[in-house]
């Protein structure tokens, strides 16, 4: 492999007698720490020995992790620690469009012939954000002193995700880069609409519900007091929703510290469920078999599942590799294990509609449109049109889910507000019962 100056080539050196080799100069093997997600679906943290970060990389995805974080054990010799410690927290700041933004241009500049160190440089004198120009000037520097674009762009995998560095790995072998960085730029987008399409719909809700709790509590802590002076010493003579609001609202007034205590507690402990594996499974699960919402999670995943593969295979990347970066961007740990076991049955040699025919997570038609696209040798095709049918079914279970949840929650905020309301004002409404 060419010799360069970057760390991500694989590069042989004689080692001395301790494993370790004179400045500038690296070992055979060299220690990587990573974070990356098992078969499961669960985070896990570790390192591995690997001559170079792509073999450390490709070493992870043999063995069925898929790698959100890789860094070097060793600091580069052009670079302080403070430097990469501050570069890394700059790329968690990149946004999804700039990446888009950076596929869309980058592939333009490449169809036009201009050479790829040049249109590097051209992106990075246009480039706002000083965060993703700091990334880009390292890639630059890596592409410039001989790496490949793959290998640069595999360095940050916080900000390029798997799938673009398979297809621009791909895509160096066969000489179609400005094509296949368009294909990323598609996929990312539609990516990022689908992710802006569950937010919205899930934001409105949101707020309905914390709006309603909000305005609950002013009226039992601000409101209710104020009408506890007119209702004194007459409690036996108030109806029953408005004496339990008092005693509501003296709660909330004598005690609010030890509640707000407990709240923060419950989000803390909430919080710490959730990033164990049993908690990230219950609410993956919750997902897929909430009223309503599964629906439109199922389709969601299902969505994801057949762009993500039908992209790598239409770009010529091998069945097994994208099933497996597929598995890695499923982001629910059920099709994860899915992905996981159909993996394996494919390499004891089932074909993909059988190995897909023992899970329920995928429809019978679609496994159907998969039997007939490999009998025909047109996996990659069929995929295709696949993704299609389920991002437009997708798009209908968003409106449809969108549509059922709004009165629903207008219902729960009327109801929760009006319940407070009347209890308030149902003694006035009796009032000469009060007062005699």
């Amino acid at each position: 492999m060419k010799k360069c100056s970057s760390r991500l080539h694989c590069k042989k050196e004689e080692a001395g007698p301790s494993g370790t080799v004179n400045r500038g100069h690296y070992a055979n093997m060299g220690l990587y720490s990573y974070q990356a997600r098992d078969l499961r679906g669960e985070l896990i943290n570790g390192t591995i020995d690997a001559s170079c970060l792509i073999e450390a990389s490709r070493k992870l995805r043999m063995e069925g992790k898929y790698v959100i974080n890789l860094t070097e054990g060793l600091h580069r010799n052009d670079r302080t620690h403070l430097d990469e410690l501050r570069i890394a927290e700059s790329a968690r700041r990149v946004k999804r469009d700039e990446v888009i933004d950076f596929c869309h241009q980058l592939a333009v500049m490449l169809d036009t012939g201009v050479p790829l160190g040049r249109a590097l440089e051209c992106f990075n004198q246009n480039q706002g954000s000083s965060d993703f120009k700091r990334i880009i000037e390292m890639v630059t520097d890596e592409v410039t002193s001989g790496a490949t674009l793959s290998s640069a762009l595999g360095r940050w995998p916080q900000v390029f995700p798997t799938i673009m560095i398979s297809l621009v790995e791909a895509s160096e072998a066969s000489g179609t880069m400005g094509m296949m960085l368009s294909r990323v730029s598609e996929y990312l987008s539609k990516e990022l609409k689908t992710f802006k399409q569950i937010r919205g719909a899930m934001t409105y809700p949101t707020i309905m519900m914390i709006l309603a709790v909000v305005i609950s509590i002013f009226l039992m802590v601000v409101v209710l007091p104020r009408f506890a002076s007119i209702y004194a010493n007459r409690e036996a003579m108030l109806p029953t929703p408005t004496k339990i609001l008092l005693a509501v609202s003296g709660v909330l007034t004598q005690f609010w510290p030890h509640l707000i205590a407990g709240v923060l507690g419950v989000v803390v402990i909430t919080i710490g469920f959730l990033r164990k594996p049993v908690g990230r499974r219950t609410v993956d699960w919750l997902k897929l078999r909430a009223p309503m919402l599964g629906h439109m999670y199922g389709k969601l995943y299902l969505a994801r599942s057949a762009r993500t593969l039908a992209t790598l295979l239409v770009s010529g990347v091998d069945l097994l590799e994208a099933i497996r970066i597929t598995q890695g961007v499923a982001n629910n740990s059920f099709y994860t294990r899915m992905w996981a076991e159909v993996t394996e049955q494919l390499e004891s040699g089932r074909k993909l509609c059988d190995a897909l025919s023992a899970h329920r997570l995928i429809p019978g038609n679609i496994i159907q449109m998969i039997s007939a696209g490999e009998q025909a040798g047109r996996i990659g095709k069929v995929m295709e049109r696949i993704g299609e049918v389920t991002e437009s079914e997708l798009d209908d279970a968003v409106a449809k889910t969108t549509q059922y949840i709004e009165p629903i929650m207008i219902g729960f905020m009327g109801v929760l507000i009006g319940t407070v309301a009347i209890s308030l004002l149902l003694p006035i409404f009796t009032i000469s019962n009060v007062i005699h």
